[in-house]
């Protein structure tokens, strides 16, 4: 027997949303930080974006959300003018990445906002304008306030009706990919990290994304890189011409689609604003959860969901579909 906490995520991942938020919502310990963060997430998915993710925070408590609190003062709608706001970047380079948006608007506010982050992506945010560092560093730093990236949704107040889906990165330099003139340039990804701990449940068998190499009028790409990567593709591997963050924007700038699972790829491309296709599974990542083809986060997005626990082939089906109709349409 499940405790009840670990049977609404069951029902949740197995596809059975409002169940889970049922139990969930029968607990008699309502203020339990548990039953508030996987409330959250429920919260979020019925449209209810600024007051979800403030509830998503209780996730803190659990480690299961963000990073643990540094010195200093959070920001708490102080007047910034002049004022050095560390921005601190959480999760993975996805959550980074899908949070980076918001420094715009402290810099706004008038704060001279520096950017802590994961090493690796220092290059791509240092080149839109922001001096950063390594997350690792952040007690060398002074700031007068700082602010978690993964709550500053909720801390300026924003609705999914008010969240700007407009591209906010791009490339200083394009990779320029061979294709026969006229063909559409798709770049794939199947699987993530497997340190996330729900890869198990967005993994599938890449086959049918490796199979729309066939379709005329398409050339692929992988863009699969340390993990599960496949020798002896059809089409070109890019794995060792993705060397670096700024290399992988590079690639991705002159693509004309991206097609991935819920990965950091799908994040940066959409960020990018490359058309991008992203396979959900049955319990979708916070930025997906609203249901529908479509997301707030990102305008460029179309998102393809998995509707059956365990059961790929519909999505996948449907990805193939919507591919073949666009080259159609592009050839008209």
């Amino acid at each position: 027997m499940r405790e009840p906490i670990a049977e609404a995520l069951h029902q949740c991942v197995t596809g059975n949303p409002d169940k889970s938020e049922e139990i969930l919502r029968g607990m008699d310990e309502q203020d339990h930080p548990g039953i508030i963060f996987n409330l959250g997430w429920h919260t979020v998915r019925r449209g209810e974006l600024n007051k979800g993710m403030k509830m998503m925070d209780a996730g803190r408590f659990l480690n299961a959300f963000g990073l643990p609190r540094i010195a200093g003062n959070i920001w708490r709608d102080e007047p910034l003018e002049g004022k050095t706001l560390l921005f601190r970047c959480e999760g993975g380079f996805g959550d980074q990445i899908i949070n980076f948006r918001f420094a715009e608007d402290f810099k706004k506010l008038g704060a001279r906002v520096v950017i802590a982050c994961a090493k690796d992506l220092m290059p791509i945010f240092s080149r839109h304008g922001y001096v950063c560092v390594d997350n690792e560093y952040v007690s060398c730093v002074h700031y007068d306030y700082w602010v978690p990236a993964m709550s500053t949704a909720h801390m300026l107040g924003y609705e999914h009706e008010t969240l700007c889906g407009k591209p906010y990165l791009h490339s200083d330099n394009v990779k320029q990919l061979y294709s026969e003139q006229g063909k559409l340039k798709v770049g794939i990804k199947w699987s993530g990290r497997p340190e996330f701990e729900h890869e198990q449940f967005r993994r599938f068998d890449p086959q049918p994304l490796i199979d729309l190499h066939e379709i005329p009028g398409v050339t692929l790409y992988s863009l699969q890189r340390d993990d599960n990567t496949i020798d002896g593709l059809p089409f070109a591997d890019l794995r060792h011409q993705m060397t670096d963050w700024e290399a992988t924007c590079s690639i991705i700038a002159d693509l004309d689609l991206v097609i991935t699972s819920c990965t950091s790829i799908a994040h940066l491309a959409a960020a990018m604003g490359k058309e991008t296709w992203v396979i959900v599974p049955i319990m979708p990542y916070y930025t997906w959860s609203v249901p529908g083809e479509k997301s707030s986060w990102y305008g460029s997005v179309r998102l393809f969901r998995q509707e059956t626990y365990g059961n790929w082939a519909a999505p996948l089906a449907n990805v193939r579909q919507r591919l073949l109709e666009k080259i159609v349409c592009a050839t008209l």
